[in-house]
């Protein structure tokens, strides 16, 4: 890559606004691991842990109370906080030399070495901790969960270098959220058989993995061009030449999955309206985003984790109120 791409996007300056701003210097390099600095990648992490939950609800008798609902997601949300940043902190410890290679991506602590490989895998080591020592305070049935869920993420960084569909593995990856919501909710997927609530769980999982692959594509063409040059795989770059229509295909994927779903577990009105409030606004993000604009790529990612996931959330919740 020639310099003078590199030499367009900012050197890195300590942060003069915001959180990170008010945090001391030496803690700053963690923090941005963790990215709490940007913090809409939290929720494509959460969501799945949110459907999960109300969905195993919808499935309860009795039906769990709103209050319990909220208890069983804020500890949701506290695992996947965790999650988030373990994940990212790991990303950029493998990816600190192709990091380097990319604009965007070269200001991040690995990248530039504000950190010592050392260092970050001690502090890896310590997230990893505190997850489980959440989980097994919050709910021990979920640990024998969490092995699958951290192989996979282990190897989704180097998916990127050996195949196209690296986001097919992060789709698997976040998508087995919905199993752990389930079992916060004390519905245990392996004791539900081969089931209509079986296969409706299997729906809504599989439906978040062509979600990840539309907003993840998204997201990954705002570095195409650096991508590209420094041989890191994506969907971005296999199917740039047609990259509307297979969104689209995605989307018509996940919109059917998720009707599937309402289908298994006799859904009724509500929950498809909410679905029906899904379809449009994944068409919408993909027929209004620009993929050769960085910014609108970055504003869809960002603001499509609200549109889509809020809407469909918005379908389980109607589902789980019409049952309550």
């Amino acid at each position: 890559m020639s310099s003078a791409k590199l030499s367009t996007y900012p050197l890195y300056t300590s942060p003069s606004t915001g959180f990170l701003s008010y945090l001391p210097a030496a803690w700053i390099p963690y923090a941005e691991l963790m990215r709490v600095h940007k913090p809409a990648g939290i929720l494509y992490i959460y969501f799945p842990f949110l459907f999960g939950s109300f969905f195993a609800a919808c499935l309860s008798d009795p039906i769990p109370a709103p209050g319990e609902m909220l208890f069983a997601n804020v500890r949701l949300f506290a695992v996947a906080f965790v999650l988030r940043s373990v994940g990212c902190t790991w990303n950029d410890i493998v990816d600190r030399k192709l990091d380097r290679k990319v604009a965007r991506c070269r200001n991040r602590p690995m990248a530039r070495g504000a950190l010592s490989p050392t260092t970050a895998y001690i502090f890896t080591a310590n997230q990893y901790l505190m997850l489980f020592a959440l989980l097994g305070r919050y709910s021990s049935q979920c640990l024998p969960y969490i092995p699958p869920l951290i192989a996979m993420g282990t190897f989704y960084p180097f998916a990127k270098r050996i195949t196209s569909y690296a986001q097919l593995v992060l789709g698997f990856t976040l998508s087995w959220g919905t199993l752990v919501g389930c079992i916060m909710m004390k519905v245990f997927p392996l004791e539900l058989g081969i089931s209509p609530s079986t296969l409706g769980l299997l729906a809504l999982s599989l439906s978040y993995v062509f979600w990840t692959i539309t907003y993840d594509t998204i997201y990954a063409f705002q570095d195409i061009k650096d991508d590209t040059q420094a041989g890191i795989l994506s969907v971005a770059i296999r199917h740039k030449n047609h990259i509307k229509p297979f969104l689209f295909v995605m989307s018509l994927i996940q919109t059917g999955l998720l009707v599937l779903t309402g289908v298994m577990i006799s859904a009724g009105p509500a929950f498809y309206t909410g679905v029906v409030g899904t379809a449009v606004l994944l068409v919408q993000m993909v027929t209004a985003v620009d993929v050769g604009n960085p910014s609108s790529c970055w504003w869809w990612f960002k603001y499509g984790a609200l549109l889509v996931g809020g809407s469909e959330f918005l379908s389980l919740l109607g589902e789980y109120r019409r049952r309550l």
